[in-house]
């Protein structure tokens, strides 16, 4: 009964891995994607990118090891193996997370400037305090989905 338990912990733990990283990745996608056909200028630079993924991976990895298996796993019925590992449950959830995200750092690329107050500095200024802002809620956005359930 306790490999059963751990078995399906492990399985759980994968898909809610797999949905946040799945969602860090689309939303990253879609913000430099949009960006850059709008402007020309992509907010999240290969750097920034790279240390996304390493601090979310890293992150993603000990929940995945450190979470123990509860009671209620044992409730749910057990999954084929022709079951899709992403559900559309969590089809759902990485899509309203990824338009909140995109949204967000849409307003602040689009409207950043004018938000800070920022059309005094330099144009050069104003663009890198911008897109340190649009990193810094895009990596906030992620610890908001890795905390919450």
């Amino acid at each position: 009964m306790q490999v059963v338990r751990w078995g399906r912990s492990a399985y759980a733990n994968i898909q809610k891995f797999i949905q946040f990283q799945l969602t860090v990745n689309v939303a990253a996608l879609v913000i430099n994607v949009v960006a850059a056909v709008s402007s020309g200028d992509v907010p999240l630079n290969a750097v920034q990118l790279l240390w996304v993924n390493l601090i979310m991976d890293t992150l993603g990895a000990l929940a995945l090891a450190t979470e123990p298996p509860t009671d209620h796993l044992m409730d749910r019925t057990p999954v084929g193996r022709r079951e899709p590992l992403i559900t559309n449950i969590m089809w759902r959830n990485l899509m309203i997370q990824a338009i909140y995200q995109v949204t967000v750092l849409l307003i602040l690329n689009f409207k950043g400037t004018s938000i800070l107050h920022l059309k005094h500095l330099p144009p050069d200024r104003a663009t890198t305090m911008k897109n340190t802002l649009i990193f810094n809620a895009f990596v906030l956005c992620q610890v908001h989905i890795k905390v919450l359930p």
